[in-house]
């Protein structure tokens, strides 16, 4: 198996184990969340199946018909594999949705530099609560207080799933910078790495994300990975640290109407 290959396994694991609901279509599977239908990333569908089949009209259609059928508002289709990604994407565009595109990047090499762990700490649920519902405001889907408790609810959802950890850095006492950790003593995930936007450019990321990775060593994990948006700059900060890409995930996405 390859690295991504355990990549998506332990991606596709964590999802089945944080759904109440899967229900089989003809590309894949839609995963569903009844007690969070404010969090996209735990209502979608995924494409895996037939790909060559698969068209964005039908994929939408069936997205209509799945998460329509259970009164969701949004549509959101994750497509497993880079070449049919890059096919769907200019479809999905003229449909009106967006796209993205993660990377998946593996730690293999060491860091430009050594790492400040004594920057970072691990920190529980509660102590990072209110840093989440304030970054979660300073996004422009965090405008609605419900959707703000249904995504921190969703880290309880992950917490129940699988072995999770948090890793903060703070800055005059407060935390201004945090991940997680998930791990099932195998394989490591880093996500969800966000720092203040008045804490940035500090090297806050780079200590949590250090940290966090030590962390899933010291875990027993022989792989760590985290995702990395292709046209966002965080990817360069974890090519620093030692992340190299392996493969690519992509999500299409039509938010609620306005």
């Amino acid at each position: 198996m390859t690295d991504f290959e355990r990549c998506l396994s332990f991606l596709r694991e964590l999802d089945h184990r944080a759904a109440n609901q899967i229900l089989n279509y003809p590309f894949g599977e839609a995963h569903l969340h009844d007690g969070l239908p404010r969090v996209w990333s735990r209502n979608y569908l995924v494409a895996e199946n037939n790909l060559e089949l698969a068209s964005p009209e039908l994929l939408a259609m069936e997205a209509d018909r799945i998460l329509g059928g259970v009164g969701l508002r949004h549509r959101r289709i994750e497509v497993h594999d880079d070449e049919a990604g890059t096919r769907l994407e200019a479809g999905f565009r003229a449909l009106g949705w967006g796209a993205e595109c993660d990377l998946v990047m593996v730690a293999r090499d060491e860091p430009d530099r050594e790492p400040d762990l004594a920057r970072a700490e691990e920190v529980g649920f509660e102590a990072l609560t209110p840093i989440w519902a304030e970054g979660i405001r300073s996004e422009p889907y965090g405008q609605d207080e419900e959707v703000v408790r249904q995504l921190i609810e969703n880290k309880r959802v992950v917490m129940d799933a699988i072995a999770t950890r948090f890793f903060a850095a703070r800055v005059d006492g407060g935390i201004a910078s945090y991940c997680d950790l998930y791990s099932d003593g195998r394989t490591g995930q880093i996500e969800a790495v966000l720092t203040l936007e008045r804490y940035r450019n500090q090297g806050l990321a780079r200590a949590i994300v250090s940290r966090a990775l030590a962390a899933s060593h010291e875990a027993a994990n022989d792989i760590t990975f985290l995702l990395a948006m292709r046209d966002d700059w965080p990817q360069e900060l974890y090519r620093k640290l030692g992340f190299g890409e392996v493969g690519r995930l992509w999500s299409f996405l039509r938010p609620p109407p306005a």
